[in-house]
């Protein structure tokens, strides 16, 4: 199948939802072209067509809101890519192919002025079928993680019954807590009160590591199937809770592609993942002589995986956590 590039590298604010601020952007292209090619088009209707991408949903303290919701899915592959239909939804609304839908979307597209230390990066092409896609370059994924890891979070809560099936992501969060222990045992890095790593007491060389370790750490470390699946699905995590429409702003039921989030489920993915992490990626041992620097990023991406595992448990399921250092 044939691809063609929609854009140059397309740089977009940094969010935690990756997909909620792709799907702003489609919006806003999309919408340049309904409005340069309605007039021309007799299937079309007047004005945008909003039902693309809003519908009514109940926002907080059950006053309606909308909420935007085009055809973004994350792609289950390692690749760290979104794939959106826009241009099949669009094709029916304008009388053209979704193939022809992507090509005149190609001069429209644009990148948004953003401070470099707050950008995401992402690759954009179409193929001849007229699905779009977006993958993430590898300094975006170094810069997210660590903007999730310091993220402040204010969530209410939205629980639901917890299922048994929901004991493996107990088990992750303690092993979890377990291994950041014994990373502060082992004078690799310090643990705060809240299990946030607060720096590292590993000396790691200023020219390989600049700085901020952890992002000069995670811009090209992550190498392995079991890194890489995690990194995916934390970004499935924050897609889930996190409104793109502001950064702080909850979803309850329904992520930016319009499906419903089963929190159970991604809670046991999280668990899942962080498990299968921890089978395939040593962090002791051998690897703290040499290669202190991934022993640290992984140190990072658990702590991350632990605050999150927290999060979905108390805030999603109704588990709470009793630990005196498991506040988030």
């Amino acid at each position: 199948m044939k691809t063609f590039p929609l854009s140059d590298q397309i740089v977009l604010p940094l969010a935690p939802a990756i997909e909620g601020t792709i799907a702003d952007y489609l919006q806003s292209i999309a919408q340049e072209l309904y409005v340069s090619l309605s007039t021309n088009c007799d299937s079309a209707n007047t004005g945008f067509p909003q039902d693309l991408f809003w519908h009514e949903d109940l926002g907080r303290n059950g006053v309606k809101s909308d909420r935007f919701t085009a055809s973004i899915g994350c792609v289950p592959t390692l690749q760290y890519q979104y794939v959106s239909p826009i241009a099949h939804r669009l094709a029916t609304k304008l009388g053209l192919t979704p193939l022809e839908i992507c090509q005149r979307l190609q001069p429209l597209s644009h990148s948004v002025a953003v401070n470099p230390r707050d950008r995401l990066d992402l690759y954009c092409w179409y193929n001849d079928s007229g699905y779009i896609y977006f993958q993430l370059a590898p300094e975006t994924i170094a810069i997210w993680l660590n903007y999730i890891h310091d993220l402040p979070l204010d969530i209410q809560l939205n629980q639901d019954l917890s299922p048994a099936s929901v004991n493996i992501a107990l088990y992750a969060h303690d092993r979890c807590c377990s291994l950041l222990a014994l990373a502060q045992t082992e004078k690799l890095v310090t643990i705060s009160d809240n299990w946030q790593i607060e720096r590292s007491d590993k000396p790691i060389n200023a020219r390989s590591c600049p700085e901020n370790h952890f992002t000069a750490a995670l811009a090209s470390i992550f190498e392995e199937p079991a890194e890489q699946r995690l990194i995916h699905t934390l970004m499935e995590v924050l897609d889930g809770i996190y409104d793109r429409r502001s950064q702080l702003q909850p979803v309850r039921r329904v992520a930016a592609s319009g499906r419903a989030i089963n929190w159970a489920k991604l809670t046991i993915d999280l668990a899942e993942s962080w498990l299968e992490f921890h089978r395939h990626c040593r962090i002791f041992g051998d690897l703290t002589r040499r290669n202190p620097r991934l022993a640290i990023a992984r140190c990072e991406l658990t702590a991350i995986s632990r605050r999150y595992l927290q999060v979905l448990l108390e805030h999603y399921l109704g588990v709470r956590l009793i630990d005196n250092r498991s506040n988030i």
